[in-house]
Formats: C-alpha cells, sequence, structure tokens
C-alpha cells in the first residue's frame, strides 16, 4: 500500500463533501478509495460514515458490519456505539441495543469523572 498523504486527505475531503450534499453513493465510493490509500488504524470514523449512510439506507445489517469494523479499530468510539445501538433497535434485538447503551452511559460516565476530579491532568495547563 502506497501512502500519499496529500492525496488521500483530498480524497477524503471530497468524500466528505459528498456525503454532506447527500450523494452518498459518490461519498462510499470515495470513502473506500481513502480507505485503499491509508494505514487502517485510524479509519474508524470513515468505517462510522459509511454505516451512517447504508443506516439512512436501511440498509441495516451492511451498517451493523460497518459499525463494528469502526469499533475493532477503537472499541470506545461513541459515535459508532450510539449508531450501533439504533440499528440494534431497528432490527429488533433489544437487549443488543441495551448493552450498547449501558457501554455509552460507562464511557461517559468515566470522562465525566475526569472532569469532576480537580486533581485530574485535564485541570492543568
Amino acid at each position: 500500500m502506497d501512502i500519499h498523504g496529500k492525496k488521500a486527505l483530498r480524497v477524503l475531503d471530497v468524500a466528505t463533501n459528498a456525503k454532506r450534499m447527500g450523494a452518498n453513493e459518490e461519498a462510499i465510493r470515495l470513502y473506500r478509495e481513502y480507505l485503499d490509500m491509508v494505514d487502517p488504524s485510524f479509519t474508524h470514523g470513515v468505517w462510522n460514515s459509511m454505516a451512517e449512510i447504508l443506516f439512512e439506507k436501511k440498509e441495516y445489517d451492511n451498517s451493523l458490519s460497518h459499525c463494528n469494523r469502526a469499533l475493532e479499530l477503537m472499541k470506545d468510539f461513541i459515535p459508532a456505539l450510539e449508531l450501533r445501538a439504533k440499528i440494534h433497535n431497528a432490527l429488533g434485538n433489544t437487549t443488543a441495543m441495551e448493552e450498547d447503551r449501558n457501554t455509552i452511559n460507562k464511557l461517559n460516565a468515566i470522562e465525566q469523572a475526569k472532569w469532576d476530579d480537580p486533581n485530574h491532568y485535564y485541570h492543568y495547563k
């Protein structure tokens, strides 16, 4: 895989704009092109963006697969967990939906505890 950073970022920008404009097929095509250009380490957001498009198209199983890929790359990625909960709800998987919502609540509580702790490094400048 040849990594061309500037070209990859241009493709990502065009894909994001296409998604924003509702050109969903073009956005997915460009997101896939971007994925072929970069190391997968930091692609969780792209997988989640594709999952959002697929969710809007009511392609729930495909959307779920993309969400799961995003979560494989970053297990605590709240936007993907939130979308996956919606997908599970649409599929009638209430137990899985509740598990994702509980995970989200736990992650939010952990983050809030950091902000509530005056000795946490978040408060140092």
